[in-house]
């Protein structure tokens, strides 16, 4: 069953204020402890107009400090405003409605599996470890990649995630989420979102 990114209220197919990731039934409560915030978060115009476009699309992701090696799927938004995750814990998702890598504007979303009941630890599990300044490399549906650097680390409650992290103005970044924090296990939900940005290099 494929966990969804769900947004607190109405969205747009480009965001609202307040999105959640969930998946009552799949998280295992095997996530990392909550990570400490550290960084600092790149500049972004919230806004729904539209990313100046341009780009290729992503269909791997790697973060070799932390032995992170996934395929990226395209995800879009259902009717009630959730953004799916692949339904394999080992594949991510890129959020189709916005930028894509080279892009000369706005955020690069892929969103992933921290942990799932069924199959364990998820394409994201070691995320909450990562580093300023350790390196992404996302490779490109045309043979090419490109390279970004760890800027920040975030962690918010589900129902206060900034709008912003969606914002497709401002400069290009590159923006990886999952769920950390405490595991209610009545309701099988992860309570925070870890928010990871990261920029071109």
């Amino acid at each position: 069953m494929a966990a969804t990114l769900k947004a607190a209220s109405a969205v747009t197919v480009l965001l609202g204020a307040a999105l959640a990731l969930s998946g009552a039934a799949v998280l295992h409560g095997m996530a990392p402890s909550r990570p400490v915030d550290t960084g600092a978060i790149p500049p972004a115009l919230s806004s729904t107009a539209p990313s100046v476009g341009g780009g290729v699309l992503p269909v791997r992701l790697g973060i070799p400090a932390l032995h992170i090696d996934a395929a990226i799927h395209p995800v879009g938004v259902d009717a009630d405003g959730a953004l799916r995750v692949p339904a394999h814990p080992d594949q991510l998702g890129w959020w189709s409605g916005g930028a894509r890598p080279g892009s000369a504007a706005g955020r690069v979303v892929i969103v992933g599996h921290v942990d799932t009941a069924a199959q364990g630890p998820g394409a994201f599990f070691r995320l909450a470890h990562v580093e300023v300044g350790d390196k992404v490399r996302v490779q490109l549906a045309d043979g090419q990649s490109r390279t970004y650097r760890i800027v920040a680390r975030r962690h918010y409650r589900k129902d206060r995630l900034p709008a912003q992290v969606f914002a497709q103005t401002g400069p290009p970044c590159l923006v990886l989420i999952t769920c950390t924090g405490p595991f209610d296990r009545a309701t099988r939900h992860y309570r925070d979102n870890l928010v990871v940005y990261a920029l071109p290099t």
